[in-house]
């Protein structure tokens, strides 16, 4: 998604997806904040401008920002400054192309770019000195669309050779999900807006895979996981399906999708990516991994501030299940504490474990998020942390933290984009 606000506000104006989409029934694209004009979001056409995390595409992406600038912010861009987050570990050819748009297309009085890990974590753990980042000891999970990243932070810096990635994200998650509905109910190849919901609204992460999965295999009655999800009709105008409660009764023209291990499955993806034929170690083993990385005397610290932050962060559980599978991969001697936050997360993970060991893992408010897009319009909760890095480039504005790494349109002009290499310089 793309979130786009003035700084020092509390939540963003416009969060939008980023990309183009096309109706099945259309010709023409819609971009930012046209897609909450379009009625049928079934079999609609998406056109990302990012590849792997990574712009491929900078006419669409500059459309697209154009839009937002002109239409949603309405704001002059050779008037204002510009904060602006990048991938981690951004490609030189990438960071100095946007360096270029920012300066040489839009005119902004000052620019800086910093990695979205950085920007996320000057929320979560917020600190009275004016510097880019909260002087502790922690590690950032970001679990973003196409990549996970594992980031331990030492003070201000990031600790780059001890940076690790795993090739899971939202869409892989989605695009599985996709696949076994097809395969197994109803063909939705094409349904990705529906399916997407879907998974955001009954997918929970499972503490202990193995009991939970037999669990699945238990009559109708006897099943905790199995539930009724209502897909849409189109005729009331909703484009999306809603969790049929458990004592209601059916409806004729109502089509049912039952889901049951199906709800675990999909963000056991981030524990076991060899489910999916990936050769890569899980989140707790990645996590592990880059700590061990660091030096040995921080490794303790560094376990005990543990950030989950990213839109995938939201599956119920997950923190706890982190936390559980840490503790057995952590020295002895070291505490485990793993900071989860959002509508299905908790600061405090011990009681999001008892709570999950004392339900089987199933606390799931059925209709918690079934109305939460309308018309294309992404409603995100204040406490999401998918706009951390938002929220936390929006305090480095009120803070003045901005105005200390900035890079002016004056310095710009005179020593052209090698300035910005110079100055930008958090992950080499």
């Amino acid at each position: 998604t793309c979130k786009a606000g003035i700084g020092g506000q509390d939540m963003p104006i416009s969060v939008v997806p980023n990309c183009a989409i096309k109706p099945k029934r259309e010709k023409r694209f819609y971009v930012a904040d046209q897609i909450n004009d379009i009625i049928d979001f079934s079999q609609v056409y998406y056109k990302r401008p990012c590849e792997r995390g990574f712009i491929t595409d900078w006419d669409l992406q500059i459309e697209i920002w154009d839009r937002l600038f002109r239409h949603v912010l309405k704001i002059d861009t050779k008037e204002h400054g510009l904060l602006v987050s990048e991938p981690v570990c951004n490609l030189r050819a990438l960071s100095r192309r946007m360096d270029e748009v920012a300066f040489e297309r839009y005119d902004f009085q000052s620019y800086c770019r910093v990695p979205s890990p950085s920007m996320a974590l000057y929320h979560a753990m917020p600190t009275e000195a004016k510097t880019l980042l909260s002087e502790t000891y922690s590690v950032v999970v970001d679990i973003g669309y196409s990549f996970t990243h594992v980031i331990p932070f030492v003070e201000e810096a990031p600790v780059n050779h001890a940076i690790k990635r795993i090739s899971i994200g939202g869409k892989i998650m989605t695009n599985y999900l996709k696949e076994v509905i097809s395969y197994r109910s109803f063909s939705m190849m094409d349904e990705t807006h529906l399916v997407n919901h879907i998974k955001e609204t009954v997918c929970t992460t499972s503490v202990d895979f193995k009991v939970d999965l037999a669990k699945c295999k238990l009559g109708k009655k006897k099943n905790p996981y199995r539930l009724e999800y209502v897909l849409p009709s189109h005729v009331d105008g909703n484009t999306m399906g809603h969790v049929r409660p458990e004592n209601a009764k059916p409806i004729d023209e109502e089509q049912i999708l039952t889901l049951a291990n199906e709800r675990i499955t999909i963000p056991e993806l981030l524990f076991s990516p060899n489910l999916i034929g990936l050769k890569q170690a899980g989140l707790a083993e990645t996590v592990a991994q880059s700590i061990d990385a660091c030096h040995p005397d921080i490794r303790g610290l560094l376990f005990e501030n543990i950030i989950l932050v990213g839109g995938s962060t939201n599956f119920r559980n997950l923190g706890a299940r982190l936390e559980k599978e840490l503790r057995a991969l952590a020295p002895a001697e070291c505490k485990v504490k793993v900071h989860s936050f959002g509508k299905n997360g908790n600061q405090n993970v011990k009681d999001d474990l008892k709570k999950a060991n004392n339900n089987n893992s199933m606390d799931v408010d059925n209709e918690s998020k079934a109305n939460s897009r309308k018309k294309g319009l992404l409603d995100v909760a204040e406490d999401d942390p998918a706009l951390f890095p938002w929220k936390g480039g929006s305090a480095m504005v009120s803070n003045g933290a901005y105005a200390k790494y900035c890079l002016s349109k004056k310095v710009y002009d005179e020593y052209g984009p090698d300035a910005c290499q110079r100055k930008f310089h958090w992950y080499v």
